[in-house]
């Protein structure tokens, strides 16, 4: 908006509309038109009648306007030609007996989380006003009065919550100018519009977990599976570090599988369950031992304890829109789209269902297309595409590599069990409904009975063997499964009877080599013996105040012994 012409008064000219600007204008121009009939030698009632004429308005109005100009500067007489604001004074509809009451029974009907409409709320305050006698201006004039003294934040706030109420209020914008490629990663779950046949056979809705570089907003992984889970993260999360690199920094929301406590170990802000009984809370997850930080977006809340996630400080929510046109609408696809919500669904609903390899398919090339495009207008990409972006940052990035035993430990799950005595422990997972959980045995654990380990391993060969660490992820040991047997499997108990007795043949073997305190005196010389103990110089019995009860026949017996030893 133009600022006011010097020395007119501001809150005249700037709360001014464009059309009142150019009448002002024009007024200006007629009332120089009359001053140069004046210079010229008429009066000024002539010069204002000839101006009027052209203009099609009263003599009297151009001396008025005449009168207004004489006031102001000679530099800026539109600015005092302007028409002035109202006075403020209420229109007539509400100066009407009731009409002042009326506002506010219909003001605070309609500010409510309900959100009725205003002709209903108009209808129940006529209703009241039938009955008092109040004449009331229509729903329009009502709807007016709100707009006008009311701000469109609180009406927002009032009639769709608090939440929605954050969305009136400018959101942050956030530069990647200080990044460079590989430092943080955002991830997140995806739910497709898609009906697939999923690996267990029933026909669903897949979850595809996506890690996005934050930089250049490249998708470097994704990971599809039946569930959003802790395993399609990490595992994902592994291609990310065996594809790219190891990130610098993670940023996930708050959901279960991004939050798992075998991700991101005793951070803070998970918000979620505690332990367990004895379980241990691990000190380190498994992003802390690759030296991955993590960042948990934030969340509303309202009083009534409904919370709303911020999509948009995780930059790979804007992928997704994306993602759903290039997988879930992709032709492969046809007959197989469900619609975006219940209220879109295309009238082949439901025809088809998508194999679960044909579904893979076509989410990577999808992935391939988005990063592929060219025209990005995004801040790194400045018109090229996420992929040439991509191969200029990363060759001046400091990228970290994995070992292959980091590598390994990715695609391992993680579970917590307690070791013992035997060197055995069990697992939970896989397990079926009413059988026991699978046990596992290495030698070298039954030093550590007693002891809380974490057992990984992985869940697709859970007969396998499992690597045991501690809880601040140092290695012990690999066990492996002890499968149960049938209890006349006799051939079973002949192979564990041979394993028995190989276990106490070491043991025996070691107690032999074992040194003997013989052959130890016997190399060092025998030990001096000992020195006697000090005697003190006075000795006293001990009294006691109670007799026994066969002291007196114990005196007669002895005093009957000296008497027959005399005589003899």
């Amino acid at each position: 908006m133009p600022r006011h012409p010097a020395g007119s008064p501001p809150a005249t000219w700037d709360r001014a509309t464009p059309a009142a600007r150019e009448k002002a204008a024009l007024r200006s121009s007629a009332v120089a038109a009359a001053r140069e009939r004046e210079r010229e030698g008429i009066s000024r009632t002539a010069a204002a009648a000839v101006v009027a004429a052209g203009l099609r308005v009263t003599p009297a109005t151009v001396r008025r306007w005449l009168a207004r100009a004489d006031g102001a500067a000679a530099s800026t007489p539109a600015a005092a030609l302007v028409d002035r604001p109202k006075s403020g004074r209420p229109p007539a509809a509400w100066t009407q007996p009731g009409a002042e009451d009326a506002w506010r029974i219909w003001r605070s009907d309609y500010l409510r989380l309900e959100a009725p409409g205003a002709a209903a709320c108009w209808r129940r305050v006529a209703a009241i006003g039938s009955v008092r006698g109040w004449r009331l201006p229509s729903a329009a004039t009502f709807m007016r009065r709100l707009r006008a003294e009311t701000r469109a934040a609180e009406v927002v706030r009032a009639r769709e919550g608090r939440i929605a109420a954050l969305g009136t209020h400018p959101a942050q914008t956030r530069t990647v100018a200080a990044l460079r490629a590989l430092e943080i990663v955002s991830g997140d779950g995806y739910r497709h519009n898609l009906f697939v046949r999923l690996p267990s056979g029933r026909i669903g809705r897949p979850v595809s977990w996506v890690w996005q570089d934050v930089r250049t907003r490249r998708i470097l992984a994704l990971r599809s599976g039946e569930t959003e889970s802790a395993d399609l993260v990490r595992l994902a999360f592994a291609d990310v570090c065996r594809e790219a690199g190891v990130p610098e920094a993670v940023v996930v929301d708050n959901t279960r599988a991004a939050s798992a406590r075998w991700l991101v170990g005793a951070a803070t802000r998970r918000g979620r369950r505690g332990r367990r009984g004895s379980e241990p809370e691990p000190a380190a997850g498994l992003l802390d031992l690759l030296g991955v930080r993590i960042i948990h977006t934030s969340i509303d809340r309202t009083a009534g304890g409904k919370a709303r996630g911020r999509g948009q400080a995780k930059p790979v929510e804007r992928a997704f829109r994306d993602l759903g046109e290039e997988i879930d609408r992709h032709p492969r696809a046809a007959g197989a789209y469900v619609g975006r919500h219940p209220q879109a669904k295309p009238e082949n609903y439901g025809s088809r269902a998508l194999d679960w390899a044909a579904f893979l398919s076509v989410c990577a090339d999808g992935v391939r297309a988005y990063n592929a495009r060219g025209g990005r207008r995004m801040e790194a990409a400045a018109g090229r595409s996420i992929d040439e972006t991509w191969a200029e940052e990363i060759r001046t990035a400091q990228v970290r590599r994995l070992t292959r035993a980091q590598a390994a430990l990715l695609l391992l799950a993680a579970e917590p069990a307690r070791v013992q005595r035997d060197g055995t422990f069990q697992l939970a997972a896989g397990r079926a409904a009413g059988l026991p959980a699978n046990r596992y045995h290495a030698p070298e654990l039954a030093a550590l009975a007693g002891r809380q380990v974490v057992a990984r391993f992985d869940p697709a060969d859970l007969h396998g063997q499992v690597e045991v660490h501690d809880l601040a992820g140092r290695w012990l040991a690999t066990a492996e499964c002890l499968l149960p047997v049938g209890f006349d499997a006799a051939d079973a108990a002949r192979e564990h009877a041979r394993a028995q007795r190989r276990h106490l043949r070491a043991l025996d073997q070691a107690d032999r080599e074992r040194e003997r305190i013989d052959d130890l005196l016997d190399r060092t010389g025998a030990a001096p013996p000992p020195a006697p103990a000090a005697e003190p110089k006075v000795v006293r019995l001990v009294r006691t105040a109670v007799e026994h009860p066969d002291a007196a026949r114990r005196r007669q017996a002895w005093d009957r012994l000296k008497r027959g030893i005399r005589a003899g």
